[in-house]
């Protein structure tokens, strides 16, 4: 196997083992009754990112304008929850990057 082909598996090993943490996650949160939400959120957000690496589509318009759509809500949703200042920036970001990809004429 050439150096290309090993850092491919242990990326894809590694957003598959996210993934599931995402899952497990969102079980555990569902079983508590608290941040099911977010917990939701981190799954779309992963399960996003594991198609994108098994499809091989990450720099596609499409998938950056899904992801970062969800990096927004999923910040808003946090900032109208908690306060918290990540959360508006993390919100902020999300927005911003959706503006810049959604101009991108590629």
């Amino acid at each position: 196997m050439n150096r290309n082909r090993v850092i491919e598996v242990v990326v894809r090993m590694f957003v598959v083992a996210l993934f599931a943490l995402s899952v497990a996650g969102a079980f555990v949160a569902v079983q508590e009754g608290e941040g099911v939400i977010s917990a939701l959120f981190g799954v779309y957000l992963t399960g996003l990112l594991l198609v994108a690496v098994v499809r091989d589509s990450m720099q596609t318009r499409n998938w950056r304008l899904a992801f970062f759509a969800g990096v927004a809500v999923w910040g808003g949703y946090e900032y109208a929850t908690t306060g918290s200042t990540f959360s508006l920036v993390l919100a902020g970001l999300g927005v911003l990057m959706v503006v810049a990809n959604a101009f991108d004429g590629r």
